[in-house]
């Protein structure tokens, strides 16, 4: 097959330097993150790797886009516009669509912030595509478009208490368990006996495992029978003693049951 007049060759070098070109600003876009939100422009080019100057050209692009928002004292921040794509990213896949409505519930039931991770199972991290925020939300809770390492945690262990046992042990055997708190498991052992109970129960409990002073409780949430990621309800550890966790777990089940009951998947077209 021959390629069309106005084609461009997969070898051909303008094209090679429209993909270095596109990459080279999603490196400057992706040098961006929760410890790191703004930069100066020779801090932006040293992150992203790539020279000043091109840095500058495409931070332009980016700023005339809505990607990028500079500052009064010429610093870089991320703009509106990713808020806007993230925010179709968050309502159109199958986890938020069986979360959306039970977040919501769950925050006017509990008065607590309620979180929705996703799984990235090719690098086993979590990402943070939904938040709920209760007014007395502490600070230190994971913010929106946060990603953290498969762990330690409440939503880590109901994602892996999900998975067939064989998997799970797989990835439990493999998985860095950072001491983020005195609370913190560190023994794959320990981590084996907590899934066990969470596969019992259904839920994932922890208190001042993840963040100190912090209590939650987490669900998985199934999609295609595998775990898509998890919902959770978060807390200061004052206001959410286990009695109370082991009570959300079961209500966060039941709504979320009842939300898959009404939304079944749809049966596959025919061919």
């Amino acid at each position: 097959m021959h390629d069309s007049a106005g084609s461009v060759p997969a070898d051909d070098p303008a094209r090679r330097r429209g993909v270095r070109s596109v990459d080279r600003a999603l490196d400057v876009l992706s040098a961006f993150s929760a410890a790191h939100p703004r930069f100066q422009l020779t801090e932006l080019a040293e992150a992203a790797g790539v020279p000043k100057t091109s840095t500058h050209r495409i931070a332009v692009t980016l700023v005339e886009r809505g990607f990028l928002r500079q500052e009064a004292d010429g610093a870089y921040v991320l703009g509106n516009r990713l808020l806007e794509l993230g925010s179709l990213v968050s309502t159109t896949n199958a986890l938020s669509h069986l979360t959306q409505g039970v977040a919501e519930e769950l925050i006017r039931s509990t008065g607590e912030t309620v979180l929705i991770a996703e799984i990235d199972w090719q690098d086993r991290s979590l990402l943070i595509t939904g938040k709920r925020e209760a007014p007395h939300s502490p600070e230190s809770l994971s913010p929106l478009g946060r990603r953290s390492t498969l762990g330690t945690g409440c939503i880590s262990r109901a994602i892996l208490s999900a998975l067939p046992r064989e998997e799970s042990e797989e990835i439990v055997t493999r998985l860095p368990l950072a001491q983020r708190t005195p609370a913190s498991i560190t023994d794959p052992d320990a981590l084996r006996r907590e899934l066990e109970t969470t596969r019992r129960y259904g839920y994932a409990v922890e208190i001042g495992e993840f963040i100190a002073g912090i209590a939650g409780v987490a669900v998985p949430v199934m999609v295609g029978g595998r775990p898509a990621g998890a919902i959770a309800v978060c807390g200061r550890i004052t206001r959410m003693p286990r009695q109370r966790l082991e009570a959300l777990g079961n209500h966060i089940k039941h709504l979320l049951g009842r939300t898959a009951a009404a939304h079944p998947p749809s049966p596959p077209r025919a061919g």
